[in-house]
Formats: C-alpha cells, sequence, structure tokens
C-alpha cells in the first residue's frame, strides 16, 4: 500500500462477469482515514448519471431549516436547529411534517410550502460548478436523471428556480417512491426511465442515504464531498469515487 502511482486491475467477480475495475493509488494522503484513498478508473462503461438534489446540486438546507420553523414551528410553539431539522430528513416533507405536528398536518404543510417557494430565490443558489458540471455530462452524451427524497411539490419549485425544470430524463421524487433512500427503489426507476441498466449508472449524492441506495441498486456510487454535513458518516461507506467538486464528477466519468 505504500508504492506510489501503484495501478492494477481487478477483476470483479459478480454478474456481469465482465465487469473490471481498475484501482490507481493516490500518493496524497486521503481525509478519508490512515488507509490511503484509492480512485477507482472505471472500465465498466456508464452510460449515464444520477443526482440527488438537495445538498448536492443546490444548497437548499438553510431555507428547508427556515420553512421547517415557518410551518412547524409556529405550530409547536418552539424554534428547531438545523441539526434538528436535518435529523428529521428522509421521508417527503408531509410525512416528515405529519410525524412532528399530528392533526395540524396539512396547515403546517401549507405553511411550509409557502415559506419555500416565497424565499426560494433569495435563499437557494446551485453549488458552485455545478452547472457547468450538469452541461458536461450532457455534452459526453450521458443522460441525468434526479432522484430526491423531497416532495414532487417542493422538488418543482427547486427544479423550476434554477431553470432545470427541462434539465432531467427522469425526476423520481419522495412522493413517487413507496421506500424511500438508502433504499433503491426510486434510484431502479429512474434508471428505467432513462433506459439505461442500473448498473451503468452512477449515482452522485452528498449523503449516507444516497451512496447507500447507489450501492443497493448496483450502481456505482461518487461522494458529493464538497457539500460538508455528512462527511464523517460517509467515509466508512465504500464509495467508489470522492469528489471534492463537481468538476471532479466530470474526471470521474471520463477515466
Amino acid at each position: 500500500m505504500g508504492l506510489r502511482g501503484l495501478s492494477l486491475c481487478l477483476r470483479v467477480l459478480v454478474t456481469p462477469p465482465s465487469w473490471s475495475l481498475c484501482v490507481k493509488e493516490e500518493p496524497e494522503e486521503s481525509d478519508m482515514g490512515e488507509t490511503p484513498m484509492l480512485r477507482w478508473g472505471m472500465m465498466r462503461k456508464i452510460r449515464g448519471v444520477i443526482f440527488d438534489l438537495d445538498g448536492t446540486l443546490a444548497d437548499t438546507f438553510p431555507l428547508i431549516v427556515d420553512a421547517f420553523n415557518a410551518g412547524v414551528g409556529e405550530i409547536m410553539g418552539k424554534l428547531y436547529r438545523a441539526d434538528e431539522v436535518i435529523a428529521r430528513f428522509g421521508e417527503p416533507e408531509p410525512v416528515m411534517i405529519r410525524q412532528e405536528v399530528g392533526a395540524r398536518w396539512e396547515e403546517a404543510t401549507e405553511r411550509y410550502y409557502r415559506h419555500y417557494e416565497a424565499h426560494h430565490a433569495e435563499r437557494v443558489k446551485a453549488f458552485d460548478g455545478v452547472g457547468e458540471m450538469l452541461a458536461e455530462v450532457k455534452r459526453m452524451g450521458l443522460p441525468i436523471g434526479l432522484v430526491t427524497g423531497k416532495s414532487r411539490r417542493s422538488a418543482d419549485i427547486t427544479l423550476r428556480e434554477l431553470g432545470w425544470s427541462d434539465c432531467f430524463v427522469s425526476v423520481v421524487t419522495g412522493s413517487e417512491m413507496t421506500k424511500q433512500k438508502p433504499e433503491p427503489e426510486g434510484l431502479l426507476i429512474c434508471a428505467r426511465e432513462m433506459g439505461i441498466l442500473a448498473h451503468e449508472c452512477a449515482m452522485v449524492g452528498d449523503s449516507p442515504a444516497d451512496i447507500g441506495a447507489g450501492k443497493a441498486a448496483g450502481m456505482v456510487t461518487i461522494v458529493a464531498a464538497w457539500h460538508s454535513v455528512y462527511l464523517e458518516k460517509l467515509k466508512g461507506m465504500g464509495a467508489e469515487g470522492w469528489a471534492e467538486g463537481p468538476g471532479e464528477v466530470v474526471e470521474w466519468l471520463r477515466d
């Protein structure tokens, strides 16, 4: 493990048997732990890319926290900290809110959506380099899809506000999934709608749920490490790629 520039090809004994991966040890030390980070030049042909939305393509977490407090906090009479709201992520907003407020969930959910839409333009931006990344992936001839745990209503707000309504071949939201990430259901639906096999996809996401879902679906997984909320939890998940910026995702796909 101490040799610099060491590269080797590993035959992966899984279906289909023709897959192989090239592994190259990077000379620099990884911040993923004591073991040097391995970069995987993927000889397995990637024919499409699926992205997460919140925390991967767009910096939406602060607005989500504010909208949650506008909807739930006012009813419950408390102000939720960012970490408290993030800890509740995993279900679409109506489900998340109902679990918190009970019978008044419809009122709270409507307040949430009104705040989310009204303040989106001032609070949410795409992460630096994301627009260029999406454009370059398209220039490479790869279809792109989106799988998010957000509800359809809030996902449509974000896609419209950021000019991405027609960007993705397939958009699967938490409203369409019966099992949320890290279950693979949404990713498998997206791959099917994109017209490619799951093992031909790369999944790019910033959370353990994203990487777990990608692995469960048999996809190549790439951590969107430009968003720092979940980095410590992601270090031990064995993602094939670790991208410090959106441009590195493009590099991975070109390898």
